[in-house]
């Protein structure tokens, strides 16, 4: 479907004024799994290969539109109806489908694109409509309705572009609340696809609706747990150490395949961990083009499958047992190294460090070990 996607035209309206929302806050600007909700659609629209896209939009100078430049950018209408008629009759593009969506409905749906799609070009239909169905009580006027015949209708819809157009000239209303309506309001002239969506596509209006959705986004935890230990031998020299890609002077020195950074290997197993994968050393054993390797290399390998999920570090706790070298005169070194290497704030990190009273191996100063537990979140 990618290179039909190259193909057809993508309408994405963002030319509301945002007044329910908040009289301070611009809607299109407001947050969404940290990125706001204007350019959280147009990397959606990117990644599945669109490349026609015109964006509706009205005070352009109020949105910081520049980053999206090689975006067709149009001033929007007064009313929804003018804005897809101003990108109709003022696009560059010429397409023969043409899908339009509300930038206010940021649940995009891959499975959902595509089935409209199928519909348009396969199945021919003119207009297709995603909808879902009323699970509430439905009353007017203290009476209850059928919920059952209810369709609540949502967006991306798609389109014959040039019914599309047809339509929209010959309709005298200034407001429509959707453009199938046109469609519905010709009398079985057209093919309408109605495609049933049981997916969460929540459009939002008011503040408290994008709060509400941040919070349940955020919910959606990943947890993993990593642990390394290494020997190490006492030497007569200072020797350079790896901890958590920094490099700490020591007079103990790691035995280790790899360079030995014990708490990067944890770190690397943990996230590892939280993507349900296997452990470092399934993807890096102990063979020769390994040795000596610096464990960057096995951390950004983690990192790359978590970019990869779309994942993002929540936090990440770590706890380094050892009795040489002390943990704390290099706290602020590690800190910041791992902060740099992870590209995440420092506030994210807790880094703990405790000695095993003389006991066991580790106790004796034989052993270095890091225990790391993280946590990741949709990115």
């Amino acid at each position: 479907m990618t290179l039909i996607n190259s193909k057809i035209h993508f309408i994405l309206l963002a030319g509301g004024n945002s007044l329910r929302f908040s009289s301070k806050t611009n809607k299109l600007l407001a947050k969404f799994k940290n990125k706001n909700l204007l350019t959280h659609n147009i990397e959606f629209l990117k990644e599945l290969k669109f490349k026609k896209i015109t964006l509706i939009i009205n005070n352009l100078k109020d949105k910081n539109i520049n980053i999206f430049r090689d975006l067709e950018v149009i001033k929007g209408g007064e009313t929804r109806s003018e804005s897809v008629k101003n990108a109709l009759y003022k696009s560059k593009f010429r397409s023969k489908y043409v899908l339009i969506h509300d930038v206010a409905r940021p649940l995009n749906s891959q499975k959902l694109i595509k089935k409209i799609v199928k519909n348009l070009v396969e199945k021919k239909y003119d207009c297709v409509v995603p909808y879902s169905k009323c699970s509430d009580t439905a009353i007017i006027n203290h009476n209850n309705i059928d919920r059952e015949k209810l369709k609540l209708i949502k967006t991306p819809q798609g389109f014959i572009k040039n019914k599309l157009i047809f339509l929209h000239n010959k309709n005298n209303k200034k407001i429509l609340t959707d453009d199938s309506q046109l469609f519905r309001n010709e009398n079985n002239k057209f093919k309408i696809k109605y495609l049933l969506q049981n997916e969460i596509n929540i459009k939002i209006t008011y503040k408290d609706e994008l709060e509400t959705l941040n919070k349940l986004v955020e919910n959606n935890i990943l947890v993993g747990i990593g642990y390394d230990i290494h020997r190490i031998i006492k030497t007569n020299r200072n020797n350079l150490l790896k901890l958590g890609g920094a490099k700490i002077k020591s007079k103990v020195k790691v035995i280790s395949h790899s360079d030995g950074d014990v708490i990067l290997h944890a770190i690397t197993d943990s996230i590892l961990g939280a993507l349900s994968l296997r452990d470092i050393g399934t993807y890096f054993p102990n063979v020769k083009k390994n040795l000596n390797r610096n464990s960057i290399d096995f951390l950004n390998y983690a990192l790359n499958k978590m970019n990869s999920k779309k994942k993002m570090i929540n936090n990440i706790d770590l706890m380094i047992v050892s009795e040489e070298p002390k943990i704390n005169p290099h706290f602020k070194k590690i800190l910041d190294s791992i902060s740099k290497k992870l590209d995440i704030n420092k506030n994210s990190i807790s880094i703990k460090a405790t000695t095993n009273e003389k006991s066991g191996l580790i106790g004796r100063g034989d052993f270095i070990a890091c225990w790391s537990n993280i946590s990741l979140k949709e990115n």
